[in-house]
């Protein structure tokens, strides 16, 4: 590997670059008035797609420490849009799902969701969004 490659400045750009798309998320969400963040939405997500799953399998998922799924979650049993249910066969697991109120706000926000997501990839073919998840999947494997 050249010099260029360690010395060019790649992962600031992708740092401002993931900043500046959650910005523009939060804007969006609150320009729209859906009283979410963008970490909630994420976790919201999550749940809607695994239904039912415990805080480790959450965290996980979503890249994200225990502590602060546990927070999120914890705002987000206060705003009634996910319940916590322990396991009957070990009291130690607790499983997170959606309630209703919380399937609605996800069908509430999804298709602002995927509008912002056209507008990420506008001007982007497939290909160039197969060689992006490449090359992310790829540096995400490097780093220990």
């Amino acid at each position: 590997m050249t010099d260029t490659f360690v010395s060019n400045p790649s992962f600031f750009k992708l740092d401002a670059t993931l900043k500046r798309i959650r910005n523009y998320w939060q804007k969006t969400f609150d320009a729209n008035k859906k009283d979410i963040t963008v970490d909630q939405w994420l976790l919201i997500e999550n749940l809607y797609k695994h239904k039912k799953i415990t805080h480790n399998e959450l965290a996980k998922l979503t890249s994200k420490d225990i502590t602060t799924v546990s927070r999120i979650i914890e705002l987000l049993v206060k705003k009634e849009l996910v319940v916590r249910e322990g396991s009957p066969q070990d009291r130690r697991k607790v499983y997170l799902q959606l309630t209703n109120k919380g399937t609605e706000k996800y069908k509430d926000v999804r298709p602002l969701v995927l509008d912002m997501r056209k507008t990420g990839w506008s001007g982007l073919t497939e290909h160039d969004y197969t060689e992006l998840t490449r090359i992310l999947d790829a540096i995400y494997q490097n780093i220990p």
